[in-house]
C-alpha cells in the first residue's frame, strides 16, 4: 500500500483493460499511456550492412568449425570473446539477423550433431548419451530442444525416419 493506492507488478502487455483501483474507485487509465506501455520500439543498432554480413558469417563459421556448442556450459560471452566482438552485437546478429535467442542457436547445432553421431553410436550407448556428448546438460533440455527444432520427440523421430 502506497498512499492509498496498491501497486501490483504487471505484463501491461497481456492485460486486457487498464483500470487503477483505489480507495473502492475504479479509474480507467488513458488510453495515451495504454499505448506507450505496450508498444516497444525496436532496437536500433550501428551495424553497416558489411559489417552485419561479417558477423553472420564469422559467428556460423566459428560455431561450424570450432564445434563449440559440444560445450556444455558454452556462453554468448564465449562465442564473442572468441571471435573478439562486443557481446550486444553478437546478441544482435543472433536474435535479428539469424533469428533465434542464443539459447536455441545452440541447441539447434547440439541437434544436429545428435541426429549425425545417433545412427553411428546407437548400438552402444544411450540416447541420453549422445545427447550429453551432443552438449546438453539435462535430458530435459535435450528433450525440449529437439522437439522444438524437429516437432516431435527423439524416439517418434526415428520411429518415422525407419518406417
Amino acid at each position: 500500500m502506497f498512499y492509498g493506492y496498491l501497486l501490483v507488478a504487471a505484463d501491461w502487455k497481456k492485460i486486457a483493460s487498464f483500470q487503477l483501483v483505489t480507495e473502492g474507485q475504479v479509474i480507467d487509465l488513458p488510453k495515451v499511456f495504454r499505448e506507450k506501455s505496450v508498444n516497444s520500439s525496436p532496437k536500433k543498432n550501428n551495424l553497416s550492412e558489411q559489417q552485419l554480413s561479417s558477423y553472420i558469417i564469422r559467428i556460423k563459421d566459428t560455431m561450424e568449425n570450432d564445434q563449440l556448442y559440444l560445450k556444455a556450459d558454452l556462453q554468448i560471452i564465449d562465442l564473442a570473446t572468441k571471435l573478439n566482438i562486443p557481446i550486444h552485437h553478437c546478441s544482435y546478429v543472433l536474435n535479428n539477423e539469424i533469428g533465434k535467442n542464443f539459447r536455441d542457436w545452440i541447441n539447434g547445432y547440439r541437434v544436429q550433431h545428435f541426429l549425425k553421431q545417433y545412427p553411428i553410436v546407437s548400438g552402444r550407448i544411450t540416447i541420453e548419451a549422445i545427447a550429453q556428448e551432443s552438449g546438453f546438460k539435462s535430458l530435459a533440455t535435450f528433450y525440449n530442444a529437439f522437439k522444438k527444432e524437429k516437432g516431435v520427440l527423439p524416439t517418434d523421430y526415428f520411429q518415422k525416419s525407419t518406417s
